[in-house]
């Protein structure tokens, strides 16, 4: 079961994202199935560089509980994608398994710079398709971004 962060009762993942349906201008978005994007209107890169309306790709299997307590978070670099069972299938499932989706609110969230549905040098500059992609401008990111943003998703 996917459900989105921060479940809202309106199915939002708080009150400052949206989630994009799709996202046409990257065509490797669509090979991670089951993968929700969230749009962080600003986000200000440790270089000092603001990126808006910034695609993040997620999954996310089981339910959050009532005190918010059993989240699992699986770091991109090490599924390759925001697809957890890509990496780590075996691991998932139910009683006895490492991922135990019965106990825990797992959630995956692809790195920026990363294709496979986030910010990154094939989607459109701050989202608008009337700016082009970012191609090789797309600026530099670090594991403290990927942190930061994590942080700033959950927190809202």
């Amino acid at each position: 079961m996917h459900a989105p962060i921060n479940t809202q009762s309106d199915g939002s993942i708080g009150h400052r994202f949206q989630i994009a349906a799709s996202q046409p201008e990257n065509p490797f978005a669509s090979l991670v199935p089951d993968q929700s994007i969230a749009i962080v209107p600003r986000f200000i890169l440790e270089s000092g560089v603001t990126l808006r309306n910034v695609p993040v790709a997620y999954s996310t299997h089981g339910r959050l509980n009532a005190s918010g307590d059993n989240a699992l978070v699986i770091c991109h670099a090490l599924s390759g994608s925001a697809d957890v069972s890509d990496w780590w299938g075996p691991l998932m499932g139910g009683d006895g398994r490492a991922f135990d989706i019965s106990r825990f609110f797992i959630i995956c969230l692809n790195s920026l710079g990363s294709p496979y549905g986030s910010a990154s040098p094939v989607t459109n500059v701050d989202g608008d398709a009337s700016l082009g992609r970012y191609g090789p401008e797309f600026p530099l990111t670090t594991i403290r971004d990927d942190v930061k943003y994590v942080v700033q998703i959950f927190m809202d």
